[in-house]
C-alpha cells in the first residue's frame, strides 16, 4: 500500500514538486518577497485597486443599490401614467377601465398587501390622439390600449399561427407557452416601450387592473345566475416557504458571492502580476534581478507568493465584510433580507477560497510571463477573466446541485458549493471532494506556471522568438489556438446578431463553408503551408480500413452511452432532445438533403477544420494522448448546445485518435459521415438507440475497442509528433 501511494503521488508530480520546494533558498525568497511587497505598497494604483476598494465596494454596493431601489419606487409612485386607447372596441375598453378606476382599491388582487395599495395608488390619464404608436415613441405616453374585435383578434390568431407553423418549417423551436384562445373573443393589446422604466411599470400595473375587473365581473355574472357562494372562497390557495428567509437570503448572495470575490481577485490580482512580470521585462528591471544569487525558482516564487497574498488579502477581507455588513447590520438591509453565518459557514468559506486564490496567482502569472510588455498582458488578461468568470457563475443555473458532475469541474464547484453554505447545507463529503479537487488544480497550475516561467523566451523582453523569425508552420502552431478562439467567438457573434442565418440550415451552411472550410483554407495561404501535410491527405493501410468501417455503429453506440452517463449527472429534458431532433429532421426536406447536410457535408468539413489544420497546428505542443483529449475538446465546445459538448467531445477524441493512428484524413471522414448517417437513419425509422439495455452498449464497446486493436496493428503513425513521455 505504502508503495502504490508514493508511485500514485509521483504521478501526480507531489513527490518531484516537494524535492524541488527542499532545494530553494527560503531566506532569499523572503527577502524577495519583502521587496515586492514594499514596492506594491509604494504603488497607490496598486494600493487602492487591490486593498481599498476591495474593503469599500460591499458598503457602496449596498448603500448605492437600496438607494437607487427607493428612488425608482417613489419615482414610479409618483407617477400620472398617460395612455391612450384605439381600436374598434376603443368605447368598450374606455369603460372597463373607467370601471376598474373607480373598484382599484377593492379589486381581488392575488398576493399580498403591497400590490392591492399599489393599484390603489395607480394614478392615470388617458390622452386623446390619433396616432397612438407615433405618441409612444415620441415618448408623448407611457402606453396604449389597442381594442380589437372579436374578428380581429380571430384574423391576428390566424395569422400568428400561420407564422409559427412557417418557423417551425424553417426548424426553430415554437413557443410551448402560447395561450389558447376562444375564437370569437375580443382582445385588449397593451402597447409598451420595453427599455422604459416608467412604460414597463404601467403596462403591469393596467394589466393587473383589467384581469382584476375581469375577474370582478365573472363573480358578477355568477352570482347573477343564483351561484350559491361567492366564488372566491370556493378554494382558498395559501402558499408556505419551508425556507427561512435566512436561507433565501443565503440563497440569493450565495449565487453570486463568488463571481464577485473571483471578479476582485482578478482585477486586484491583476495589477501585481502586470507589473511584476510584464513590467519588470518592458523596464528591464527583471533581466537585472536574473543576474543575482537568487535562483530562477526562487525570483518565480517570491513573485507568486506576492499575487498569492493580494488574492488572500482580498478573500479575507470580503469574508469580514460579510459579517460586518450583513450578519451584523453595520448598514440597514432591505425589508426580509437576513443573512445566517455561523462560525462554520466562515471557515467553510475560508476554506474553499483559498486554493481559488493560489489558482488565481498561478493563472495571472502564467498570463504576466506570457505578455512580452505590460499593454500586451492587458490585451490578454480580458479573456482570461471572462472565461474565468463564467465559470464562477455556475451557481446561477437553476436545478444544480453540488452531487452532480459540476463537484469536478474546477471553480464551478466552488461556486455551487458556497450557495450551499450560505443556504445552511453543509454536504461535507461534497466539500471535501471540492476542496481536493481545487487544490489539485491549483497545484497543477502553479506547478505549470514554475516550469513556464523558465524558458527564457517568456523570461525576457525580447519582441521575437524563432517562431517569429522562421514564419511558415512553426508561426502558425503558435497562432493555431487564437484562430480557432477567433473562429468560435465569430460563430457566436453571427448566430445571435444576423437574423437571416437564424434557422438551423443556413446556420448549418455558414458554420461549415465558412467557418471549418474557408477559415483552414485562409489560414494555409497566410502561414504558405503545404496543403497535402497540413490536411493529411495521406494514403493508409488497407488493412486499417477494416476496423475504421467496424467503428462506426460501434462508436456510435458508445458514444450514445456516454452520452446516458453524462445525462445521469447533467440531465437533459426529453423536451430539448426533441425540440433538436425536429430542428435537424424537418419532415419536408428531401431524403438526399438531409444526408448530404447532415453527413457529407460536416464530416467533410469539419474534418478539414479538425483534423487538419488544428491538429497539424498542435501537433508539437501536446503529446498524443494530451493531442487528442485538445482536438476533441474543441471540437466539442464548437457544437455549442450544452447537452451535446460531451459525447460530441468524444466523437472528437475518437476522430483524432484516428487520425493520429492513419496518418491521414480521410479514415476521419468516413468515420464522422457514418456516425452522423447512422444516427439520421436511425432518428428517421424511429429506432431508439437511446433507450436500449445497457448489455448492448457494453458490447459495443467491445467491438469499439476491437475494431481501434486493428486500425492500431496496422497503424501509419501521423508524422512529426511529439515524443510519447517515457
Amino acid at each position: 500500500n505504502e508503495s502504490f501511494i508514493l508511485e500514485f503521488l509521483g504521478f501526480l508530480g507531489f513527490l518531484e514538486f516537494l524535492g524541488f520546494l527542499k532545494t530553494m533558498n527560503w531566506r532569499i525568497v523572503r527577502l524577495l518577497l519583502a521587496n515586492e511587497l514594499k514596492m506594491l505598497v509604494r504603488d497607490r494604483r496598486t494600493v487602492v485597486v487591490s486593498i481599498v476598494l476591495p474593503v469599500f465596494i460591499m458598503p457602496l454596493m449596498l448603500l448605492g443599490t437600496r438607494f437607487v431601489q427607493e428612488r425608482r419606487a417613489d419615482s414610479l409612485r409618483r407617477v400620472t401614467y398617460k395612455y391612450s386607447i384605439a381600436g374598434a372596441e376603443a368605447k368598450k375598453a374606455r369603460a372597463l377601465v373607467e370601471k376598474a378606476r373607480d373598484i382599484a382599491s377593492q379589486l381581488p388582487e392575488e398576493g399580498d398587501g403591497d400590490r392591492k395599495s399599489d393599484l390603489a395608488d395607480f394614478k392615470f390619464e388617458e390622452v386623446r390622439t390619433d396616432d397612438p404608436e407615433g405618441d409612444l415613441k415620441a415618448k408623448k405616453i407611457h402606453f396604449y390600449l389597442e381594442a380589437l374585435s372579436g374578428e380581429e383578434a380571430d384574423a391576428l390568431a390566424h395569422e400568428e399561427a400561420r407564422k409559427q407553423q412557417a418557423e417551425e418549417q424553417e426548424g426553430e423551436r415554437p413557443d410551448p407557452l402560447r395561450p389558447v384562445r376562444v375564437a370569437g373573443v375580443p382582445l385588449i393589446r397593451i402597447h409598451f416601450q420595453g427599455d422604459r422604466d416608467e412604460s414597463n411599470a404601467g403596462r403591469g400595473r393596467v394589466q393587473r387592473l383589467l384581469a382584476g375587473v375581469r375577474r370582478v365581473r365573472s363573480e358578477e355574472i355568477l352570482r347573477g345566475r343564483g351561484f350559491p357562494a361567492e366564488p372566491k372562497q370556493i378554494v382558498e390557495v395559501e402558499s408556505r416557504s419551508l425556507a427561512t428567509p435566512g436561507q433565501v437570503s443565503g440563497s440569493f448572495v450565495g449565487r453570486f458571492l463568488t463571481f464577485f470575490l473571483f471578479m476582485l481577485m482578478l482585477s486586484g490580482g491583476s495589477v501585481v502580476a502586470m507589473d511584476s512580470i510584464a513590467g519588470e521585462k518592458e523596464r528591464g528591471s527583471l533581466e537585472t534581478l536574473l543576474t543575482t544569487a537568487a535562483r530562477r525558482a526562487e525570483i518565480v516564487a517570491a513573485k507568486q507568493l506576492s499575487i498569492l497574498a493580494v488574492a488572500l488579502g482580498i478573500t479575507f477581507i470580503q469574508v469580514a465584510n460579510i459579517l460586518v455588513y450583513l450578519t451584523f447590520k453595520v448598514i440597514e438591509l432591505p425589508k426580509d433580507f437576513v443573512i445566517e453565518i455561523p462560525p462554520a459557514a466562515v471557515l467553510t468559506l475560508l476554506l474553499l477560497y483559498t486554493p481559488v486564490a493560489v489558482l488565481v496567482a498561478s493563472v495571472l502569472l502564467m498570463v504576466s510571463a506570457y505578455a512580452k510588455t505590460y499593454k500586451e498582458a492587458q490585451f490578454y488578461f480580458f479573456p482570461v477573466n471572462l472565461v474565468c468568470l463564467v465559470f464562477a457563475l455556475a451557481s446561477v443555473l437553476p436545478g444544480v446541485s453540488l452531487r452532480s458532475a459540476i463537484a469536478v469541474v474546477p471553480l464551478a464547484n466552488v461556486s455551487v458549493a458556497v450557495r450551499e453554505v450560505m443556504v445552511g447545507k453543509y454536504d461535507w463529503p461534497m466539500i471535501a471532494l471540492t476542496f481536493l479537487v481545487m487544490a489539485l488544480t491549483s497545484f497543477g497550475i502553479a506547478r505549470a506556471s514554475t516550469r513556464m516561467l523558465s524558458k527564457e523566451r517568456l523570461i525576457t523582453a525580447s519582441e521575437s522568438d524563432v517562431a517569429d523569425l522562421e514564419g511558415g508552420a512553426s508561426l502558425f502552431s503558435k497562432h493555431v489556438l487564437r484562430w480557432y478562439a477567433l473562429l468560435w467567438a465569430v460563430m457566436f457573434a453571427v448566430a445571435a446578431n444576423i437574423p437571416q442565418l437564424a434557422t438551423f440550415r443556413r446556420q448549418l451552411l455558414f458554420n461549415e463553408i465558412v467557418i471549418f472550410l474557408g477559415a483552414p483554407a485562409l489560414m494555409i495561404w497566410k502561414y504558405r503551408l503545404n496543403v497535402r501535410d497540413a490536411l493529411a491527405l495521406r494514403g493508409v493501410n488497407p488493412m486499417a480500413w477494416i476496423g475504421v468501417l467496424l467503428s462506426i455503429p460501434s462508436g456510435h453506440l458508445v458514444g450514445i452511452g456516454v452520452f446516458r452517463l453524462a445525462n445521469i449527472f447533467v440531465p437533459v429534458s426529453e423536451r430539448v432532445l426533441e425540440q433538436f431532433s425536429r430542428s435537424i429532421l424537418p419532415g419536408d426536406v428531401p431524403l438526399w438533403q438531409l444526408f448530404f447536410f447532415l453527413s457529407v457535408l460536416p464530416a467533410v468539413c469539419e474534418e478539414i477544420g479538425f483534423r487538419g489544420t488544428l491538429l497539424y497546428g498542435l501537433r508539437r505542443k501536446f503529446r498524443p494522448a494530451a493531442l487528442a483529449l485538445v482536438v476533441g475538446t474543441v471540437f466539442g465546445l464548437f457544437h455549442v448546445a450544452l447537452f451535446r459538448i460531451i459525447p460530441t467531445g468524444f466523437l472528437g477524441v475518437i476522430l483524432t485518435a484516428i487520425a493520429l493512428l492513419t496518418g491521414s484524413i480521410f479514415p476521419g471522414m468516413v468515420v464522422h459521415a457514418g456516425n452522423n448517417a447512422f444516427g439520421v437513419w436511425a432518428g428517421l425509422q424511429e429506432f431508439p438507440l437511446g433507450r436500449l439495455d445497457w448489455w448492448i452498449y457494453v458490447a459495443a464497446g467491445i467491438v469499439f475497442a476491437l475494431s481501434f486493436y486493428i486500425v492500431y496493428r496496422n497503424r501509419t503513425p501521423y508524422p512529426g509528433l511529439r515524443a510519447p513521455r517515457r
